[in-house]
């Protein structure tokens, strides 16, 4: 019975609870406590209200249950022989992010329990507590539960869509001969065909960036791979799903882990056509910073290529100046000047110094 499963009487089942979310059900509750009358009295409140109950001893026990059946929400004792409560939230945090921890406690231990509240733990109950502020405490985690479980089918669409989208763009990248700038043009022009301002956005980043690139001395083939690259520098967003590039919203962080993808997608799609392969790493640094807190590698500017730092500027500029879903465009005197701001953190000193120098000239 200590280490059972208690169902509640037909008369209080709820019908959620039947139902599973990955193999979680959805009223489900994991009770840790090496103390079995304490079990019995939690888990007796819980199936009154319609819970479905199981019980665990240990927390080698818990994460036995836990592997074979997910939990919505796991309320674990703090003080237990073995492995006590703490590390337990540590695991169940790590190996089922989406089962809500609360943490039950003695007096001596609030300050314990306190702490893991930093480390993903949603509630704790200081022993003795009711059975309304057991309710409450299990509510909220259900609340987590649901919230965690709906981020991460959002997250897994948004990554099959981006699969399916990937592998569009590759076959079409795949089935194209470019051994010239117009063919470079055609097939730029083919894959933005239902985003005509990525087409004009990478007309305008190429152009500027090739302004700057002379004001620097760059000149011949390192010129034409500088216009390439700016051409192509955002080619793998096309890999992203709308519904985050078009989001009026910040992203989340698994939303921006997504969009950090697109120099590496942009630079492996294009390394396979040869006479694109000098702009490869420009495309796959030109978000890069100085300070190394850029993406995709986070490695400071300084390591790459200068190419890859002008194309830089010139997108962030050129982003700036136009309006985004999520907010209005900047006025181009305010757009230099944050330009100039992030000289040395953000953009190569030597890059703005010609950016400006460019922009004087028009």
């Amino acid at each position: 019975m200590a280490n059972g499963t208690r169902r509640p009487p037909a008369e209080h089942a709820n019908p959620g609870a039947a139902l599973s979310q990955g193999g979680t059900r959805a009223h489900s509750v994991l009770i840790v406590d090496d103390e079995y009358g304490v079990r019995d009295l939690m888990s007796r409140w819980l199936v009154s209200s319609g819970y479905s109950v199981t019980m665990a001893s240990s927390a080698e026990e818990a994460l036995d249950h836990l592997q074979k059946q997910p939990s919505a929400v796991a309320l674990c004792d703090i003080r237990m022989p073995g492995h006590d409560g703490v590390w337990l939230a540590e695991k169940i945090r790590s190996q089922f992010p989406e089962t809500a921890v609360i943490m039950a406690t003695g007096v001596q231990d609030v300050r314990p329990a306190v702490e893991t509240l930093r480390q993903g733990v949603i509630d704790y109950l200081t022993k003795p507590f009711g059975k309304e502020r057991l309710r409450e405490a299990v509510t909220r985690g259900l609340e987590f539960h649901q919230s965690a479980w709906d981020a991460r089918l959002w997250r897994e669409s948004l990554e099959q869509e981006m699969a399916v989208r990937r592998l569009r763009l590759n076959n079409a990248v795949t089935a194209i001969s470019v051994e010239g700038d117009e063919a470079v043009d055609a097939m730029l022009s083919m894959l933005t065909l239902t985003d005509r301002d990525a087409y004009a956005h990478a007309y305008r980043v190429a152009a500027l960036a090739v302004s700057i690139g002379r004001t620097l001395g760059i000149t011949g083939e390192e010129l034409r791979t500088l216009e390439h690259g700016g051409l192509l520098h955002d080619v793998g967003k096309l890999a992203i799903p709308e519904a985050i590039l078009r989001k009026p919203a910040p992203l989340t962080q698994e939303e921006q882990t997504l969009v950090r993808c697109h120099p590496t997608l942009a630079s492996e799609l294009i390394s396979r056509i040869a006479y694109l392969k000098d702009a490869v790493p420009i495309v796959r640094d030109a978000h890069e910073r100085m300070d190394g807190l850029g993406y995709p590698r986070g490695i400071h500017a300084a390591e790459v290529s200068l190419g890859a730092r002008i194309v830089c500027v010139a997108d962030a500029y050129d982003t700036m100046i136009r309006p985004r879903v999520f907010r209005d465009a900047i006025v181009p005197r305010e757009a230099l000047l944050e330009v100039e701001r992030c000289s040395g953190s953000q953009f190569d000193p030597a890059v703005v110094a010609a950016f400006r120098r460019v922009l004087d000239a028009l």
